[in-house]
């Protein structure tokens, strides 16, 4: 499709008050207090200055509910409304959907500001295009002249087009100038450990290098990103992010770039430039606007080069009040009154990626205060808190967890926390450590509350050393929640509860919620992540369990019938109450093994 040619409008009161009006925005009273305080201030009907003038009153939206959290008549409200009388579309731009070739390919620098436009992307053969004002003719005579492709126009804010300018042409001008500097990089294993970045790229900064690693560690702070992948190709280099523990495509490198990247990556967080066959561990710390963020950074070779994964750790996604984290009423009243215990060990499970850090750390800093002695014991420190003693395991010179737990219990802890159980002697030692006046927690890679405490047995701890240390296991899960932006009833098909096996939980009357996907969630239908937990403090009659030797069945079936939901009954829960969906518990909780 071609673009429509409109007729010429400048954003003024004359333009935008009978739009406002016909969409709802405005009622008759506020569009007579607009037209008043506007002859006030000297503000004429055909002044280009009418939309920021309407911000700036703060005008509640005439069809907004008073307590919604978009009341205000803002630069968005408005454009919504004048898209949809345009019949066009506004579009909240999302960073990773941008294709920067063609973004900066098209037009130059200067004509985007000029014209607060920018490509987005070809799709299907269309080029979509964001901009502020489509009502100016010259500016399609102008776009036409660079492409003959057909184009979508899509409504957007000021804001978001200034920010993406900035973004696009330094970050794609600035991977273009470092591949002619790659010769020159020599000397990046000496950067500061610490970079600071301020949401934009430094305009002082001349290196061209550091402008491009800085975006994109910028863009991945600010979309919420758990981890950056850098993925050597054949012919390029594939940079995603993890953003609620799904990986997003965001860029396409050169593959000289690509190196000359992770060099800088490497000398900022103290590696080795040179080596590039042996796997490398190191980390950095990096502040945005203040919040500093600690970065785990993993490098390994892989069939077209040196892959590295770095592991974004903020202290607002990291440390949250235990009210936060998910768990339910009763749930977290048995998890608090572990907590509140002197001494003995408390185990939190699940997988890679299952929250068990966050769940550590934010109960750790509740209990951390002046009078005690907070010790942890990890491999690597995820994140450094200054509330704690924090110490790294040296497993190369052969200081494991367990012969550094036999050290620090000199140290005169009070509370210890052991990243992981891996082998009988930490599990020993931490055993002895809960048994000798600490509290002690730790984690295991299990499936849930009863399959840890098999393991455990397996590892060779005796049942009678379990029975007097182990307080209880917390087995947790991540899941997705959905967008509250595009959320909308559901009603499952009975054809789909019979597959999923869940024909006695739901019928096709019950409603329960989805999202659609929408410009929030980049389509998804989900919005951030919440816990799935199973909180078992354990009790005499497991503890006659593990004596009898108990098989994982047999320990699952005792659990359940103490009432204690599993994560499978959790997520159920969370569906009920429109939290989440069925699809996405069955994705983290897995077989019938959890169901409980």
């Amino acid at each position: 499709m071609t673009a429509k040619i409109w007729p010429r409008h400048t954003y003024s009161l004359s333009f935008l008050l009978p739009v406002l009006g016909q969409q709802g925005e405005l009622n008759r009273e506020q569009t007579s207090l607009v037209v008043r305080k506007a002859r006030e201030h000297g503000i004429g009907r055909d002044d280009p200055q009418g939309l920021d003038f309407l911000i700036r009153l703060g005008l509640t939206r005439a069809r907004a509910m008073a307590s919604g959290p978009d009341r205000r008549l803002d630069e968005e409200s408005i454009l919504r409304a004048v898209a949809q009388d345009a019949g066009l579309e506004y579009k909240r731009i999302d960073p990773l959907e941008i294709d920067l070739e063609v973004s900066a390919g098209l037009v130059s620098e200067s004509f985007a500001r000029r014209n607060l436009l920018v490509p987005l992307y070809i799709q299907d053969g269309v080029l979509c295009v964001a901009v502020h004002n489509p009502f100016c003719p010259e500016l399609w005579e102008d776009v036409a002249r660079v492409t003959t492709l057909p184009h979508r126009v899509f409504l957007t804010s000021r804001e978001q087009i200034t920010r993406l300018i900035e973004d696009v042409f330094q970050f794609r001008l600035s991977v273009r100038a470092a591949e002619r500097e790659i010769e020159g990089q020599a000397g990046l294993g000496d950067q500061e450990a610490r970079v600071s970045i301020a949401g934009r790229l430094d305009p002082t900064s001349q290196h061209h290098l550091v402008k491009a690693v800085d975006y994109l560690l910028a863009t991945a702070l600010v979309e919420r990103a758990s981890d950056i992948h850098f993925e050597p190709k054949r012919d390029h280099s594939l940079v995603r992010f993890r953003i609620d523990g799904i990986l997003h495509p965001v860029h396409r490198l050169p593959t000289s770039v690509h190196q000359a990247m992770l060099n800088r990556l490497k000398g900022m967080s103290r590696l080795d430039i040179s080596e590039k066959r042996r796997p490398q561990d190191g980390r950095v710390q990096l502040v945005l606007e203040g919040t500093p963020t600690d970065v785990r950074v993993s490098t390994i070779p892989v069939a077209f080069g040196e892959k590295m994964v770095l592991r974004l750790l903020s202290g607002e996604s990291i440390l949250k009040p235990l009210d936060a984290l998910g768990m339910g009423p009763e749930q977290l009243g048995a998890y608090q009154s572990l907590i509140r215990r002197t001494h003995g060990l408390i185990l939190v499970t699940g997988p890679t990626g299952s929250g068990k850090s966050t769940t550590l750390y934010s109960t750790l800093k509740v209990m951390a205060h002046s009078g005690i002695n907070v010790v942890t014991i990890e491999d690597p420190i995820e994140m450094i808190v200054e509330d704690f003693n924090q110490i790294g395991i040296q497993d190369r010179i052969g200081v494991g967890f367990g012969k550094m737990l036999r050290h620090i219990l000199r140290q005169d802890p009070d509370i210890v926390m052991v990243g992981e159980m891996r082998d009988l002697d930490t599990a020993e030692e931490a055993i002895q450590a809960a048994l000798t006046g600490h509290l002690v927690l730790s984690t295991l890679h299990t499936n849930d509350a009863a399959s840890t405490l098999t393991r455990l047995r397996d590892l060779g701890v005796e049942s009678y050393l379990l029975n007097a240390s182990l307080l209880g296991v917390i087995a947790q899960r991540l899941v997705r929640t959905i967008c509250p932006h595009c959320r909308v009833p559901s009603h499952p098909r009975q054809a789909d509860l019979d597959g999923w096996g869940l024909g006695e939980l739901f019928t096709p009357e019950d409603t329960l919620y989805r999202g659609v996907g929408c410009e929030y969630c980049r389509n998804t239908g989900y919005l951030g992540r919440e816990g799935l937990f199973e909180v078992v403090p354990l009790d005499a009659g497991l503890g006659q369990g593990l004596d009898a030797g108990m098989d994982v069945e047999g320990l699952r079936r005792s659990i359940r019938t103490r009432g204690i939901k599993s994560l499978f009954q959790d997520g159920m829960e969370k569906v009920r109450a429109g939290k989440t969906t069925i699809e996405e518990v069955l994705r983290v909780t897995g077989g019938a093994t959890s169901r409980g």
